[in-house]
């Protein structure tokens, strides 16, 4: 008997906490993100996280970017010292993965405002490496968005 009361005033108070538990909301660019996916027909994996971007000179200039903005949609001059957010998810069902034959993609997406303008893809094989060049979101090389 002492046993049940002893049980009962243990797991209480840890299932009050366990309900009590907040998950956390996800923002606006999260969500935005995610249904522009979604409408992709992609299937989320997992989102890797959410960043703020300034787009200036400097990034625009940078050689290891250049790839990124050859694959955009958008002139990158039209959004210079504006602010970007950027929502990386791991996703399936996307056209590199039968080019690259690999079960995921890494892919970032490029927000102004909560609203989807661009991002870029990467496939990802079994040890998370990258590897290939980055493609638009849809799996485009910087010649065919051109």
């Amino acid at each position: 008997m002492k046993l049940k009361i002893l049980l009962f005033i243990i797991i209480c108070p840890l299932g009050f906490l366990a309900a009590c538990h907040e998950v956390p909301a996800k923002s606006n660019a999260v969500l935005e993100a995610e249904a522009y996916l979604e409408s992709q027909g992609y299937e989320l994996v997992s989102l890797v996280g959410e960043e703020s971007l300034l787009l200036d000179t400097k990034i625009l200039m940078d050689p290891g970017y250049s790839q990124i903005w050859q694959v955009q949609p958008f002139n990158s001059a039209d959004y210079l010292d504006q602010p970007l957010t950027t929502v990386e998810f791991i996703i399936q069902r996307h056209p590199l993965e039968l080019l690259y034959k690999s079960q995921k993609t890494r892919i970032i997406v490029y927000l102004h405002q909560n609203q989807v303008i661009g991002g870029w893809s990467l496939p990802v094989f079994s040890s998370e490496v990258l590897v290939g060049t980055v493609h638009s979101l849809d799996g485009k090389t910087a010649e065919e968005v051109q």
